[in-house]
């Protein structure tokens, strides 16, 4: 029912190609399942390239009282690791390169232009 919930009602009126849709079901039901509730399931890699901060376990937590999800949620990275989300590490770099540029072509292009 979560994964349900998650994958067509929350997002999936405001996927409007088919073939995305059919995508994010997918990795919905891949990642929202019975098996993401047991007490010993970790998202993070078997074999990590790189560190995540603070030894960060990303799972799905199982409290009982709202202020301890909130203390859970306090406790993520600022940054999360591209391997959580099954990519390389580059990835982050090649991210933060294209941002970057993006950043420095804007400004370039906000210059006055000389008449």
């Amino acid at each position: 029912t979560i994964q349900y919930m998650v994958s067509e009602v929350q997002y999936g009126g405001k996927i409007t190609d088919d073939m995305d849709r059919r995508l994010f079901s997918t990795y919905a039901e891949y990642l929202i399942s019975e098996r993401s509730l047991a007490p010993d399931f970790t998202y993070n890699p078997e074999s990590q390239i790189g560190e995540i901060p603070n030894e960060f376990r990303y799972s799905v937590p199982n409290k009982n009282e709202h202020a301890d999800y909130v203390r859970y949620i306090q406790e993520f990275p600022e940054e999360d690791s591209p391997e959580v989300f099954g990519l390389h590490p580059n990835a982050d770099l090649t991210f933060r390169i294209n941002s970057t540029n993006s950043l420095l072509n804007t400004l370039g292009e906000t210059q006055p232009k000389d008449s």
